[in-house]
């Protein structure tokens, strides 16, 4: 989470974003916005929450953020994230919980558009999980439809996605969203395999198609990864939104990556077009 980030100014009403292309474009490190603007958060402390592949829980990683300094409009500070929090009465970084947002919920346009604002967000690294969509449609913006995001096992592989500190009133209103206000498809989920890391390559890129081995039945990287470069988070402290009414496309092992898939590619070229998998399956949840 490093200086030297540019984020484009403005309203985050006014972040990139089409259905089509659903949820990208994502920024790619750590911020915070109002209605009005969007802010990154840098720091100008080392790296020291934790080593390299050691554990550290939810109580480390809130006090660590809220040191974050948050960077205004013409790079001047705007003080610590606990400060910013404090000074505009929201509920303070030790009250908050750690949420994976992989998806829509991690986009400037659609947190701002739900009416979510002052909610601290930073880039992490999963390894052995990867994005993927879901095998089912929200068509309340465009038909046919959104295919969210989830998340699935994928042996051997990495990538960056989001991790969010809302408090109890904006997860509640992040559920409320992603289930249009109704039902319980996209439940809160603890996950029970795969690593969780926080780290500052920002320019950490993911397996390629042509990296991935597949048997007939089975799909894995076999290049060894980047080494870990941060602290990892404990599992039983972070959670994430899963759909587990249905399942994820995946056709004789092989699954859509959100990295290697757009969202209308997938919607063009996989979406049934092959068998599918449910989602605890997918992926364990505790």
């Amino acid at each position: 989470m490093g200086v030297g980030w540019h984020m484009k100014p403005g309203s985050p009403r006014a972040w990139m974003y089409s259905p089509n292309a659903s949820p990208e474009p994502l920024p790619k490190v750590a911020w915070l916005h109002n209605m009005s603007s969007i802010f990154p958060i840098s720091t100008d402390k080392d790296f020291t929450i934790g080593d390299a592949n050691k554990e550290i829980d939810r109580e480390r990683v809130t006090k660590w953020v809220g040191s974050h300094t948050i960077i205004g409009k013409k790079g001047e500070s705007l003080g610590s994230i606990d400060e910013w929090l404090s000074n505009n009465s929201k509920t303070p970084m030790s009250e908050r919980m750690m949420l994976i947002v992989p998806g829509e919920l991690g986009n400037p346009y659609r947190l701002a558009d739900i009416g979510i604002t002052d909610l601290p967000i930073i880039p992490i690294r999963m390894d052995g999980i990867c994005r993927t969509y879901t095998d089912v449609m929200d068509g309340r913006e465009i038909q046919p439809g959104v295919h969210h995001i989830t998340l699935a096992r994928s042996k051997g592989w990495w990538e960056k996605t989001q991790l969010a500190f809302p408090d109890k009133n904006q997860a509640r209103k992040m559920s409320e969203w992603i289930n249009n206000g109704r039902g319980t498809n996209w439940l809160w989920q603890t996950l029970d395999e795969g690593i969780i890391s926080i780290g500052n390559d920002l320019e950490l890129e993911s397996p390629s198609r042509e990296m991935l081995e597949w048997d007939g039945e089975e799909e894995w990287v076999e290049k060894a990864a980047p080494p870990i470069s941060g602290p990892i988070i404990n599992l039983n402290d972070i959670t994430v939104f899963l759909h587990t009414r249905q399942g994820i496309y995946n056709h004789r092992g092989r699954i859509a990556r959100c990295v290697h898939y757009p969202q209308r590619a997938f919607h063009l070229e996989l979406y049934r077009r092959g068998s599918a998998t449910q989602w605890d399956a997918a992926i364990n949840t505790k």
